[in-house]
């Protein structure tokens, strides 16, 4: 069965009608061990390997550039990343590169290892067999992939297919579900398209939100880009990207699993960074302690790159399976590089075993992986340590006075901890103790402490220093000492915290931090209390709050020069988002006079992709 992604331009929108298409045959032009989609930052290493490990092996590439990110993207430095074994190997370990070198050094060690390589070819699709053979899960498997050629589409078998496309494109066409930018909340690690000047190489941007599964939004990106540096030679020739869609795997881990070091027996690639957000955090966690510069690794199993539902595919780069607060920790290119390799050389096996890949005996592998340097020899030992670490619950607890050490701990194990935390609150005397067992607590949704959140936030009689948005070197508390008290009453869910959040509300003005509405309207939006919806509308209609939504190209160039940061359009991000989530929270309060819904429909309209596809979540729901 062939199985396509056929959605609209912007994939939220109603077709203006439908064509009629008989069936047709589509020829098989070649078959393979080993098809890996995408010869980018995860996908060209993913094909060395494979190719190294004896598979007969194809890498395919829309552009006629390898190494994603690092070339076409024109980010050829690393930031962070653990340069440790294979991608030590990539250009004898250089941490910063002549683009073009660089492509050729991927195009010649796929030449070495006898991998193929197709450019200028798009996956657009999978072949699924729904009925798997005999000693094969019940996953539907995928046997290879749909191309797209200028002589219409054409089929290429495969044992294994590794979709490296950092979207899951290929897993979404067979059926996968994924995670992407939903009802709850915009946030999302910002993009750009790097302009280049001759003689230049390295050149990171990060001005916008572009969602790269809208051709609208792309072209936006490409048009608003070139105007943006209007002296600029040249383009990179792909976006910029820190967030994409994300695959929903049989595992999915978080931010609390790489602070609190969580080790697999699975594991295929350790990881190194630091929480370099591009934008703010959504965890709870993050609002009761947070890492700032600090670096950390972390450990990715094979389970995380397998989608559900699914056999005969891997998927890698961007759309691993993890909560988009763990993305930070994964993203360098050292990292990616690696873990392609990594899924390379499990792709080999796989195919060469016969072996479903859940069934894969991995063991060689890592064992492989530790003799290169991509690992430590531990993990070959390594098991999960997740409930080891119940037994030291009590003595995270009583560090949680000292700013919330401790708290990774706590709310890993909320089921546990609640009891426990709840006991150290009643006891507690010191009033800054007392404020930080009851803020753990509502971390993990409990109401307890409720009482002193609200009192903690009776006693500012005007808004603190907050945080107004930006992308670029944000590290840290993206919110106040006065946001996260407010955040934390709305994950309490009690009632009583409306008013208190709404008086805050009706002194702040629209010129304030964007950290101040942002807690506003989600804590006023997490409690549900009707009442405050008038609030909200007063608040949406105070000039310069709203008004923001982009139809055109016009309207883009218009709020981008009204920018004072132009080159990073912090404002422009900003206002949009602030209008979005009050009109959100307006919305789901019971609106008033329509206004919320207006709102959203502008933004549903929204040229930028993030926008519209959340407003129409919203609107759906």
């Amino acid at each position: 069965e062939v199985k396509e992604s056929l959605a609209n331009v912007k994939a939220f929108k109603e077709p203006l009608g439908y064509v009629k298409q008989s069936a047709q045959k589509i020829p098989v032009v070649a078959e393979y061990d080993v098809v890996v989609v995408g010869g980018g930052t995860t996908g060209a290493p993913a094909g060395i390997a494979s190719a190294r490990q004896g598979a007969k092996t194809l890498v395919l590439e829309y552009l006629h550039d390898l190494g994603g990110l690092g070339t076409a993207g024109a980010i050829s430095i690393y930031y962070w990343g653990n340069v440790v074994g294979f991608t030590k190997e990539v250009e004898d370990g250089k941490k910063s590169w002549i683009i073009e070198q660089r492509t050729n050094w991927w195009r010649s060690k796929l030449a070495e290892a006898g991998a193929d390589v197709w450019y200028g070819v798009l996956g657009t699709g999978a072949i699924v067999d729904p009925s798997p053979a005999e000693g094969f899960s019940r996953e539907a498997r995928v046997k290879g992939v749909i191309i797209a050629t200028p002589n219409g589409p054409k089929a290429v078998l495969a044992k294994v297919v590794v979709d490296a496309t950092g979207n899951g494109d290929i897993a979404e066409a067979a059926g996968a579900k994924m995670q992407y930018v939903d009802g709850t909340e915009i946030a999302v690690q910002g993009h750009g398209l790097p302009p280049r000047n001759l003689g230049s190489s390295y050149t990171n941007t990060d001005y916008m939100y572009v969602d790269e599964t809208d051709m609208e939004d792309v072209t936006h990106l490409f048009v608003y880009g070139k105007e943006k540096f209007p002296k600029a030679f040249d383009f990179g020739k792909i976006i910029d990207s820190r967030e994409r869609k994300r695959v929903v795997g049989d595992f999915s881990f978080t931010a609390l699993d790489q602070v609190n070091k969580r080790t697999y027996p699975d594991t295929i690639c350790r990881t190194r960074s630091n929480f370099d957000t591009h934008g703010y955090t959504v965890d709870p966690y993050m609002e009761i302690e947070h890492l700032h510069h600090d670096g950390h690794f972390c450990d990715i199993p094979m389970r995380s790159c397998l989608a559900k539902g699914l056999e005969g595919i891997f998927v890698g780069g961007l759309a691993t399976s993890c909560h988009r607060d763990a993305i930070p920790i994964i993203r360098m290119q050292p990292d990616l590089q690696n873990q392609g390799y990594a899924l390379g050389c499990l792709a080999a096996k796989a195919a060469k075993d016969g072996v479903p890949l859940r069934k894969l005996d991995i063991k060689p592998i890592q064992q492989h992986l530790v003799d290169i340097g991509n690992l430590p020899e531990t993990v070959l030992t390594d098991k999960d340590n997740f409930a080891d670490t119940v037994k030291n619950l009590p003595d995270a607890i009583k560090t949680l006075p000292d700013n919330g050490k401790g708290a990774s701990l706590v709310l890993w194990h909320p089921k546990e901890s609640i009891p426990l935390v709840k006991e150290a609150y009643e006891k507690a005397e010191a009033p800054d103790a007392k404020l930080m067992y009851a803020m753990t607590l509502a971390g993990m949704g409990d109401p307890t402490g409720a009482d002193t959140i609200i009192a903690a936030i009776k006693a500012f009689d005007q808004w603190d220093k907050g945080w107004n948005f930006r992308g670029m070197g944000q590290f840290g508390w993206a919110s106040s000492p006065l946001d996260r008290y407010i955040m934390m009453l709305g994950r309490t869910k009690d009632p009583r915290g409306a008013a208190v959040i709404a008086e805050k509300l009706r002194i702040l003005k629209p010129e304030d931090d964007f950290s101040h509405h942002r807690a506003c309207a989600l804590a006023l939006e997490w409690i549900g209390d009707k009442s405050v919806a008038p609030v909200i509308a007063e608040h949406l209609k105070k000039p310069g709050v709203a008004g923001y939504h982009h139809h055109d190209l016009d309207t883009a160039r218009k709020w981008d020069k009204a920018d004072p940061k132009g080159g990073t359009a912090e404002k422009s991000r900003r206002d949009s988002l602030i209008e979005i989530g009050f009109a959100r929270a307006l919305y789901r309060l019971g609106d008033c006079d329509g206004l919320g819904k207006k709102i959203l429909d502008d933004y549903s309209k929204d040229l930028r992709g993030y926008y519209s596809r959340h407003a129409n979540e919203v609107l759906k729901k």
